[in-house]
């Protein structure tokens, strides 16, 4: 302990100037040679010293700092910068801008990276920019990325996708070497104005018998060879509203559009849709007015009313023209086609029957041979193996069906088919392009997956980034009211009358917002036979309800009720909508069974009447207040119930109508409610009686309530319940 304590004390002693005593002979001996040294140095060698911030680094410590050289070689390092810099921008110029490819959607940071700026910088320059609430993982189109490329001297250009989508083939600019194709008409008109029963007499077949309830129920293409041995094909777009985007397809891939106006009916809402949509496709238009053979047909009325909406007929001086047919009786049928004929002449509709094919998709269904779709070729021609895509699904042709159920080898444009072979059931109007190859369909149809889930990253960014911005603007208003209310604590000036008023307005709000009773939601699951139905459906139950009851479409799509749809319907506590298709013994029994109730249907009148009943049973009733009976306390009166216990009885007479006793009855003071609740007893005399009407006096007594006062009114109240509905 004592040697570690020396050892301490020893090398307190010698400080870090001085170098400890050596630990051998010939150590000391170099020990002391180097103090003599230190010793004997003169005075002047040490007397002056440079500051630390002049010496060089890395150099010695006795060389002198020349400034004048270090001035000099940091200005030619400049210069030689500058050098640099100006070569590297005539470089630049005499370049041009520096090309660069973007995609159609890019990040923030990505673009950055791209255009050489640092992160933070280019968030700066950015908002700068005009761009507001912008972040590294802010995504932004190809054309505003192009845009600001421009600010950076780049010279952009944005992937559009010519490379993995499908495109139309350009229009040739001379298309008269081009054979004629037939002409697509288009049947429009108000419900029941006979579009079907004038295309069953064109087609000699039973299209109207086969429709649930005459009603046209989807799209229905068809072409027929007329009389002259010329093809025309037809649509069959149904006629009232639930199916308007079907009626405006419709009205997109058109040639020729025949509107159909009853001459009993005259013009209706849904002709007047029908003119919007033809008008809107710019394409030429015949009248066809049926049932002139009705005895109350007039056909001079809706030619005028027609006028009066802007059709310049031929008869009053435009170029429409107007025909009047029976599709009962084929009265003017033969008018009809030489004038459809006439009108297909004078636009000279040509197509090329080679080259890669196109086409509309008017529906598309499950059925039991597979999922089907029906496309109308406007150019080229399809055949059993050729690949087309059609939105985000392609798909290899199977087979070609025409209206009749009959395989056919091709589709030539003009005409319309059922496809089978597809992977998914395509939307109803999207455009089908033929690939060269399997890879090409299948490669596009990913692209435009792509595409979409972009778009929707993009929408849902831009949701969430609206949603921060709520949040913060909340937190800052929150943040400023307790700032409020500290500053009124401290001074207790009169400041904080303001915030008690707004608090208590804050408070009131809320109140009567829990007071307000939310939205109910009803949740259905769709199933129809094809996809126009569906469509057709989920717009019909979406536009019924209002704001305490609303419906809410969880799934849709085509085909049959299966058992997943039961066990989803089970669990979301959802209703099942079947439009048009059958439904099994086994998949009732298993609804039944799940407590799921399955809403089938075949007419979409019917089916939106039951889904407005369903969603108006649970409104809740109208309840009206109807005084049946009045009476006025004269006197109250103390009664011994028992020992010291009293209680107070009403002495009425009674002003107008009846009182009984349990009748629910308020009691008025000053005309305000004091107490409502029913009545215990009702006497007359001693006597207990059950009802005292007009001018009797009577004593009345609740089982709750004795502070009665002279002069209050009590009534006797019925509440009558209404039951609402949509």
């Amino acid at each position: 302990m004592r040697n570690d304590y020396a050892q301490i004390n020893n090398h307190n002693r010698f400080s870090s100037s001085t170098p400890p005593p050596p630990s051998s002979a010939y150590d000391y001996n170099e020990y002391t040679s180097r103090r003599g040294e230190r010793s004997a140095k003169p005075a002047a060698a040490t007397t002056k010293k440079r500051p630390v911030q002049q010496q060089r680094r890395g150099g010695d410590e006795d060389e002198e700092f020349d400034e004048d050289s270090f001035h000099d070689r940091r200005r030619r390092k400049e210069e030689r910068k500058a050098e640099k810099e100006r070569l590297k921008r005539e470089a630049l110029e005499q370049a041009g801008p520096v090309p660069i490819f973007l995609p159609e959607y890019i990040s923030v940071a990505n673009l950055g990276l791209a255009l050489g700026v640092k992160q933070h910088v280019f968030l700066a320059q950015l908002a700068e920019l005009g761009f507001e609430d912008i972040s590294k993982e802010s995504i932004l189109q190809g054309e505003t990325a192009a845009l600001v490329a421009q600010e950076y001297g780049f010279e952009p250009t944005v992937d559009v996708g010519e490379e993995k989508d499908l495109k139309p083939r350009p229009t040739p600019e001379d298309t008269s070497a081009l054979p004629q194709r037939p002409p697509v008409v288009t049947i429009m008109g108000h419900v029941d104005h006979g579009k079907t029963t004038l295309l069953d007499y064109l087609r000699k077949s039973s299209v109207a018998a086969g429709e649930h309830g005459g009603i046209t129920q989807h799209i229905g293409a068809f072409s027929v060879r007329m009389s002259s041995g010329r093809d025309i094909t037809f649509l069959d777009t149904p006629g009232h509203a639930a199916f308007l985007k079907m009626r405006q397809r419709g009205a997109n891939v058109t040639d020729i559009v025949i509107l159909v106006v009853a001459a009993d009916d005259s013009v209706k809402p849904q002709t007047l849709e029908a003119l919007k949509h033809a008008r809107a496709a710019k394409v030429p238009m015949i009248v066809a007015i049926t049932k002139v053979d009705k005895s109350d047909a007039n056909v001079d009325r809706v030619k005028s009313d027609l006028a009066a909406q802007g059709v310049e007929i031929e008869d009053y001086g435009g170029d429409v023209q107007v025909v009047s047919v029976s599709g009962k009786t084929g009265a003017g049928m033969d008018d009809l086609e030489e004038t459809i004929l006439l009108q297909s002449d004078m636009m000279d509709i040509r197509a090329e029957t080679d080259g890669m094919a196109e086409g509309w998709v008017l529906e598309s269904s499950i059925k039991p041979i597979g999922r089907v779709a029906t496309v109308l070729v406007k150019r080229g021609t399809l055949r059993p193996g050729d690949f087309i895509a059609a939105g985000m699904v392609y798909c290899k042709i199977r087979s070609l069906r025409n209206e009749a159920g009959v395989e056919v080898d091709e589709a030539p444009p003009g005409t319309a088919v059922e496809i089978l072979g597809w992977k998914d059931p395509p939307d109803a109007g999207d455009m089908v392009l033929q690939a060269p190859s399997k890879d090409k369909a299948e490669g596009a149809t990913r692209y435009r997956q792509e595409l979409k889930d972009r778009e929707e990253d993009v929408a849902t960014m831009a949701v969430q980034g609206e949603e921060r911005r709520e949040r913060e603007r909340e937190a800052a208003e929150k943040a400023e009211m307790e700032r409020r209310e500290k500053g009124n604590h401290r001074t207790g000036g009169s400041g904080g009358g303001e915030v008690v008023e707004k608090e208590g307005k804050e408070k009131d709000g809320r109140e009567e917002e829990n007071k307000t009773p939310g939205t109910q939601l009803v949740n259905f699951t769709v199933k129809g036979d094809v996809h126009g139905s569906v469509e057709a459906v989920c717009a019909s139950v979406m536009e019924i309800g209002n704001n305490e009851v609303r419906p809410r479409v969880l799934l849709s799509s085509t085909g049959q009720v299966t058992e997943s749809d039961v066990e989803h319907a089970a669990t979301s506590g959802s209703s099942i909508i079947n439009f048009n298709n059958p439904v099994s013994g086994h998949i009732k029994r298993l609804a039944d069974d799940a407590g799921v109730k399955i809403i089938d249907h075949n007419i979409i009148y019917h089916l939106a009447e039951e889904v407005r009943d369903m969603l108006s049973a649970l409104l809740p009733p109208n309840i009206s207040i109807k005084v049946v009976g009045e009476a006025e306390i004269l006197q109250v009166f103390p009664i011994n119930i028992k020992g010291r216990v009293y209680r107070n009885i009403a002495g009425c007479r009674v002003r107008n109508g009846l009182m009984t006793k349990n009748a629910k009855c308020r009691i008025m003071r000053g005309g305000e409610v004091v107490f409502e609740g029913a009545v215990e007893n009702l006497k007359h005399g001693k006597r207990n009686v059950t009802e005292m009407r007009k001018g009797a006096e009577c004593g009345i007594s609740f089982p709750e309530f004795d502070d009665f006062k002279q002069g209050d009114n009590i009534q006797a109240i019925e509440e009558i319940k209404e039951k609402r509905t949509l």
